[in-house]
């Protein structure tokens, strides 16, 4: 699961939601890097309602398996970069990393609403909704 994705069931987005109730009576796992925890507290700790906010994201961690930086996806993510940089089709870094941390788990799908951010890491099916 991408950070938009996340952000958008905790706002209620019904598409999101929709995708949400799909994947969880086909059972699927759900997962996400740490990269995308870290990217919600950095939202967090700027909101209004920070305590809620940072509620939301300690109960989502019990939910959710959550996947860390390892020396593999150092490894993927160098490769992923230099094959981007060299076809001139750059992802956001921080992107690069999460598609990287996800392959080196052996994930190939994200969760996003910002397909265009993934859609240049050929190795990572990008689910919309």
């Amino acid at each position: 699961m991408d950070t938009t994705f996340i952000i958008d069931l905790f706002r209620g987005d019904k598409k999101a939601l929709e995708l949400m109730e799909k994947l969880s009576e086909r059972k699927e796992h759900l997962s996400t890097t740490v990269i995308n925890i870290a990217e919600l507290y950095r939202g967090a700790y700027s909101h209004k309602d920070r305590e809620r906010k940072l509620r939301e994201i300690e109960e989502l961690e019990n939910l959710l398996i959550i996947l860390d930086m390892r020396t593999e996806s150092a490894k993927i993510y160098g490769k992923l970069y230099s094959f981007l940089k060299e076809k001139g089709r750059m992802a956001k870094d921080r992107d690069i990393l999460i598609a990287a941390i996800f392959l080196s788990y052996g994930e190939n799908k994200i969760i996003t609403r910002d397909k265009k951010h993934f859609e240049q890491i050929e190795e990572i099916e990008v689910m919309s909704y």
